[in-house]
């Protein structure tokens, strides 16, 4: 016998779910690709950054989470000065880490080296997702103060 062309209650109920997060991931995308058009160009607000590569780990309390540690390379010219990071934890909701300040003050003080720590915002479900995201930015600057000319703004 021929399975119903019908979808069950609990299929059609997993399809409305599933799809429903698929936008919620969708709006979230386009938010962030908003903020980061509105924000300004890394290498306008530090002209003389020449490199910069951001090294992540993700904890869960004490414990560093397997596979979770990775490099951020950050392509200074088109780079907007913001640092948002996802959380890597699939069933949160809403979270993530901005680190945006921390790294800003450091790269605005010349420092070669910064290392700082932020706690997801998100949830899940009815509990704070609390990841902790541990960086270390490594940094590398000119010392010609007209290195913003290589600035690209598109």
């Amino acid at each position: 016998m021929p399975w119903p062309a019908v979808l069950t209650r609990w299929q059609l109920g997993a399809t409305m779910s599933l799809r429903q997060r698929q936008l919620e991931v969708e709006e979230r995308v386009r938010e962030r690709r908003e903020r980061e058009d509105a924000a300004p160009r890394l290498c306008a607000r530090v002209a003389t950054l020449m490199s910069l590569s951001i090294e992540i780990d993700d904890h869960f309390g004490a414990a560093t989470l397997a596979g979770t540690r990775y490099v951020r390379h950050v392509v200074v010219e088109r780079a907007p000065a913001l640092f948002e990071i996802p959380c890597s934890d699939a069933s949160c909701e809403g979270g993530g880490h901005d680190v945006t300040r921390e790294v800003m003050q450091a790269l605005l003080a010349g420092r070669s080296e910064f290392s700082g720590e932020d706690v997801c915002y998100g949830y899940r479900g009815n509990e704070r997702c609390n990841r902790v995201l541990r960086f270390t930015g490594h940094a590398k600057y000119s010392s010609d103060a007209s290195a913003s000319k290589r600035c690209r703004t598109g």
